[in-house]
């Protein structure tokens, strides 16, 4: 359920007008699988629900229909509509080090991404993490997580970014977070495919 909320925080729009429903929307390609074997399964054992993928305005979506999900999740302080854009983790999430761990690697899924500089300066291809957002303070409350648990990286408040440089920083991430998503470990492997076993969290190859 934690990194359901980090998906929620991320990339999930809540609607509590009649229907209630939270929405999440992914890319058609690179999402189908993590929100497959990722999301839709934590979905099904959490709340007893089993929506159905759609794609729609090119996106990939599903809905999770539920007035008592909706009413949790605005109970945990992540509000409906618009006003989801300030919500930061919830207490009892942010004062846990393993839950917030979940949590943040489903922001990561959800919104953040990998990517290679590739100018002339670097020998390889150089890894970059970044999660780039509207929600201030959700980025500000990560990157003081990464302080507490030792993970290098800036953090440019007026860009509301945070960034991992490098290879022993990609890697540290990994280990300490990790992604569930397989398209970002992809990308990391077509580079690095050494370093995709340093992930932290379980995933399959597709």
């Amino acid at each position: 359920m934690v990194e359901l909320i980090g998906a929620t925080l991320g990339d999930g729009n809540i609607y509590d007008k009649r229907p209630n429903y939270v929405e999440y929307t992914g890319n058609p390609i690179t999402d189908e699988h993590y929100f497959n074997h990722v999301l839709l399964p934590i979905v099904n054992d959490e709340t007893g629900k089993y929506p159905k993928l759609f794609v729609r305005d090119r996106g990939l979506r599903f809905r999770i229909y539920s007035k008592e999900f909706v009413d949790w999740l605005k109970k945990m302080g992540i509000p409906a509509g618009e006003a989801k854009g300030v919500a930061r983790a919830p207490e009892f999430i942010a004062s846990n080090r393993k839950l917030m761990t979940r949590c943040v690697r489903g922001v990561y899924d959800t919104d953040g991404s990998v990517y290679f500089d590739k100018r002339p300066i670097y020998r390889a291809p150089y890894p970059r993490t970044e999660l780039h957002m509207k929600n201030v303070g959700l980025v500000g409350q990560v990157s003081e997580f990464f302080k507490n648990i030792h993970i290098t990286h800036s953090y440019v408040r007026s860009k509301n970014s945070i960034e991992t440089s490098g290879v022993d920083a990609l890697v540290n991430f990994l280990k300490r977070v990790g992604f569930s998503n397989i398209h970002h470990i992809n990308r990391i492997r077509r580079y690095y495919p050494e370093l995709a076993g340093e992930n932290c969290c379980p995933t399959t190859l597709v």
